[in-house]
């Protein structure tokens, strides 16, 4: 066998060399493809999971604010509730019972001194008082004037009805205001004159009674003022006790 020429040889090497560089080439550039696509995938996957993990914390994110919201509004409804019922207990006497088959009216006084007067509100139970008509002058606590409260209502406000639910119970309020003027006569020993008015107003609650108002006036004299308006009132109730036409109207 001929030996071949270095020249032959090393163009041999050279092909070969070059065959292996480019399979090298080749495969490394096949595997660098397969490790971007895979870095491709798995940075897909990474954004896909990072994506359901914002719209999982944004779901949750929304549910907590929900339930905050529900929680402050029940937190709010039950403080308004308590406040309410503060309200009610500290104006109405809610143990009262309305007998079945009859009207249901309130009535309060409130004397010229800014409180109930429970004696004249005594006398206008009786003077209304029928079968089927039932009065009680226990219903309100004094507070209702104390307050003012009584004030507005009798004036004609009626935001009173629904925040102290008497719907619930009232058909009626009957509602008397006492105003007092004092003179002093020095010629007559200072005698004491007392003028009182007293007006009344039948107030209805349910609709089912119509409203009315009546006013009574009198003079009372006495050595001192007490006396002399203790003489004016009673000449007052005899009024409203000689008065036929004063009546609550039933309902047709």
């Amino acid at each position: 066998m001929s030996r071949l020429s270095p020249i032959r040889v090393l163009l041999f090497l050279s092909v070969v060399t070059a065959i292996i560089v480019t399979i090298f080439g080749v495969q490394t550039h096949r595997a660098e493809q397969k490790r971007k696509a895979a870095a491709e995938v798995e940075e897909q996957a990474r954004k896909v999971s990072d994506e359901a993990a914002w719209k999982e914390a944004e779901k949750k994110a929304v549910i907590a604010t929900r339930r905050k919201a529900e929680l402050d509004e029940e937190i709010a409804l039950r403080a308004a509730a308590a406040e309410h019922e503060r309200f009610l207990t500290k104006y109405v006497n809610t143990n009262i019972t309305k007998r079945a088959g009859c009207q249901m009216v309130a009535v309060a006084v409130a004397s010229e001194r800014r409180d109930m007067n429970h004696g004249m509100g005594d006398n206008l139970v009786k003077r209304f008082q029928t079968e089927h008509v039932q009065l009680t002058d226990s219903f309100f606590k004094p507070e209702l004037v104390t307050d003012g409260l009584f004030e507005n209502t009798f004036n004609g406000a009626t935001d009173l009805f629904n925040r102290l639910e008497l719907a619930k119970t009232l058909d009626a309020l009957l509602l008397a205001r006492q105003t007092v003027r004092y003179e002093t006569n020095a010629e007559l020993n200072d005698i004491v004159t007392a003028a009182m008015d007293l007006e009344i107003v039948l107030l209805p609650v349910t609709g089912q009674i119509g409203s009315r108002s009546w006013k009574f006036s009198a003079l009372g004299t006495g050595f001192r003022p007490g006396d002399a308006r203790k003489q004016a009132e009673e000449r007052i109730v005899k009024q409203i006790e000689a008065d036929t036409k004063m009546s609550v109207p039933q309902p047709p």
